[in-house]
C-alpha cells in the first residue's frame, strides 16, 4: 500500500547519530508538525536539498517545526561499474556528512531502509510532513530548486 496524503504516519522507533532512541509516537505533538527528510550521503539531490532545508528551519515563522533527517542505509543502487549494490551508511561517513553540511538538526539512522520503505522513500530524497494529528500532510520525493518554497509555504500554514 503507498502512502497518501491524510494516511496516519506509520509509527517507528530509530536511534539517532548519537545513539539515542527516537519514537515517533512520543514526538507527535498537536501544536510542533514534524518533517521528516529521508536522505542519503551518497544521493546527490540529497546535498543540493539539505542546504536548502537547514535555511528553511531558519525561518522565525517556524520555530514549532520539527526537522528530522532520516539517513537511509541498505538500499540497493547501482554502483560506478553498474552493478547492484547494497549501499551502506557508515556512522563516521555520516559524521563527515553532517559536518561538511553543516546539518543542525537531529539525525536519525535508518540502516536497514525499513522505516524508508514504510514512508515509500525507495529514492532519494524523500520529504514527509506530519502534522500534530499524527496525519500525512505533505508527501514529495526528489529535489529541484525551489521545492524548498512550496515547503515552506505549506508549513506557514500550521
Amino acid at each position: 500500500m503507498d502512502l497518501r496524503i491524510g494516511d496516519p504516519a506509520p509509527t517507528f522507533f530509530l536511534r539517532t547519530l548519537e545513539g539515542e532512541n527516537f519514537f515517533l509516537s512520543k514526538e507527535i505533538k498537536s501544536d510542533s508538525p514534524i518533517i521528516l527528510a529521508f536522505y542519503a550521503t551518497w544521493c546527490i539531490p540529497c546535498r543540493q536539498e539539505i542546504p536548502a532545508l537547514e535555511k528553511v528551519m531558519t525561518d522565525p515563522a517556524l520555530k514549532n517545526i520539527r526537522l528530522y533527517y532520516v539517513n537511509v542505509g541498505g538500499l540497493m543502487v547501482a554502483d560506478e561499474a553498474g552493478d547492484v549494490v547494497k549501499q551502506r551508511e557508515e556512522t563516521e561517513k555520516v559524521i563527515r556528512h553532517k559536518e561538511h553540511f553543516k546539518m543542525t538538526q537531529t539525525i536519525l539512522m535508518d540502516r536497514y531502509a525499513l522505516t524508508a520503505q514504510k514512508y515509500g522513500a525507495q529514492s532519494l530524497p524523500t520529504s514527509v510532513v506530519i502534522g500534530g494529528d499524527g496525519k500525512v500532510k505533505y508527501l514529495h520525493h526528489g529535489y529541484k530548486l525551489g521545492d524548498e518554497f512550496i515547503l515552506l509555504k505549506l508549513l506557514k500554514q500550521f
